[in-house]
């Protein structure tokens, strides 16, 4: 998501981080060991994001376009994104996000909307288990 355009991956950031921090307040109540991107009280939602970028797939893009130039557009997609996010803090993300959802609610509630294939129709995937040491 984070070589999608910045309206997109802004979108997908929130509900990838919502993920994380509810896995993440699971393992709290279920007294495991807290994944470390999973914990609220140690992360930032923007922070996740620049970090990814930095470390998983900025190096990866740039391997790819070393062998494949002509996708070199997505990378300057992601370069773009990544100053996008230099610029922005966790409330603002949130501010975004929660915005997003009161718009898909109010679709939920308008008749001549299904809501069908929406993402928060969907059932949550159980959380991921680490085995204790």
């Amino acid at each position: 998501n984070v070589l999608k355009p910045f309206h997109v991956a802004r979108h997908w950031a929130g509900r990838v981080t919502d993920e994380f921090f509810a896995q993440g307040d699971l393992e709290r109540a279920q007294g495991l060991e807290l994944t470390p991107m999973c914990d609220r009280n140690a992360q930032s939602r923007v922070g996740l994001q620049k970090g990814f970028i930095d470390f998983v797939a900025g190096p990866f893009m740039r391997s790819l376009v070393r062998l494949f130039p002509g996708i070199a557009h997505v990378q300057e997609q992601l370069e773009q994104n990544r100053l996008r996010w230099d610029g922005m803090a966790d409330a603002d993300l949130l501010a975004f996000v929660g915005g997003q959802r009161d718009a898909r609610a109010a679709a939920a509630d308008d008749d001549t909307t299904d809501g069908a294939g929406s993402l928060s129709s969907m059932p949550t995937p159980p959380p991921c288990r680490r085995p204790k040491p």
